[in-house]
């Protein structure tokens, strides 16, 4: 795995940018991003542009995503929560490539099965280092006509300023 931020859900193991894992979580609050995408609207968008999904996604995202009942309402969500994650380091449009932001599933059994996290490459990566976001907290929720993604970057304990 390259480099990068990865976060969990809440009470997930998180990594910081250096790629070492911490089993705590809990620093000071960075920021807080939410983002809604209009699912019939964004299918339009894939449908008009097939390169905009290599473009906006990793291969992975892609995979994973073909493998949902609707791979376009699946997309969506991602591409929420890449947005959700700008607004949370405080930066707009532009300020990374969007593949910089991965959204991932947790493997294996019980509560945490299939749960989202993020693993930040290059850019966002260097931003998220530059604002002190160590750890970040994902959801993720669509229904037929809205995804939405809600992101908590905070700063890892030893961060915190005393």
């Amino acid at each position: 795995m390259s480099r990068g931020v990865r976060a969990g859900a809440a009470g997930g193991v998180a990594a910081d940018v250096a790629g070492g894992v911490t089993g705590a979580v809990g620093g000071p609050i960075v920021g807080v991003g939410v983002d809604a995408v209009d699912v019939t609207r964004f299918r339009r968008v894939l449908d008009r542009r097939p390169s905009f999904a290599a473009r906006c996604f990793t291969a992975g995202e892609r995979a994973d995503a073909s493998g949902s009942a609707d791979a376009v309402q699946s997309l969506a969500a991602r591409f929420a929560a890449k947005e959700a994650v700008m607004k949370a380091l405080g930066s707009g449009i532009g300020a990374f490539v969007l593949t910089d932001v991965e959204v991932c599933r947790k493997e294996g059994t019980g509560a945490t099965r299939h749960a989202p996290y993020l693993v930040l490459h290059g850019g966002a990566a260097t931003l998220a280092g530059a604002q002190g976001a160590r750890t970040f907290h994902l959801s993720l929720t669509h229904t037929d006509d809205v995804a939405i993604a809600f992101v908590v970057a905070e700063q890892s304990p030893s961060c915190a300023p005393s």
